[in-house]
């Protein structure tokens, strides 16, 4: 009976120590690539390069809505068959706007994942090397492991952009 209450206590010991050594970090990966420099100066770079798509859209939505306004006014003075045929114009455009639309989507997404890559290739080594040289056991993304609670201090989000930073400028 003695023995095994000591068994027990000594893997209860164990188990304390043990827990005490492990070191878990979270980290806001969303919020560093949005925070940190390079982050930054992609997203410039995104809205620059974009920014004639989204003026010709904001345009032709801007058109979209003045012919709508159009056809309702003259709605009771056309006849069947040029209301009929201003209504096949509208949806025309419609169309061609939405599918403007789903273009400049496919082409945005496209360009932040090739300006994104680089990053992310950086930041998963910075935070490895981070790890490492801290003493953590693991070191989970906030959003994607469905974290309900953690600690302040276990949060390393701000030490892990300045690291990134300093990485990417003695790049």
């Amino acid at each position: 009976m003695r023995s095994i209450i000591i068994a027990i206590l000594c893997i209860l010991c164990c188990s304390l120590t043990a827990s005490a050594e492990t070191k878990l970090g979270f980290v806001d990966m969303k919020a560093v690539i949005a925070k940190s420099e390079p982050g930054s100066k992609a997203m410039e770079q995104l809205k620059t390069q974009f920014k004639d798509m989204k003026d010709n859209l904001d345009a032709q939505k801007k058109s979209l809505d003045t012919l709508k306004d159009e056809l309702q006014k003259q709605s009771m003075m056309l006849s069947q068959e040029a209301k009929l045929d201003k209504e096949a114009q509208y949806k025309r455009k419609v169309r061609d706007f939405q599918d403007m639309g789903q273009n400049y989507q496919r082409k945005l997404q496209q360009a932040e994942q090739n300006l994104s890559k680089p990053i992310i290739e950086k930041l998963i080594e910075v935070v490895q090397n981070y790890g490492n040289q801290n003493g953590y056991t693991a070191i989970f993304d906030k959003q994607a492991s469905g974290t309900v609670f953690h600690q302040d201090g276990a949060d390393i989000t701000n030490a892990i952009i300045a690291e990134l930073n300093k990485a990417m400028r003695g790049k």
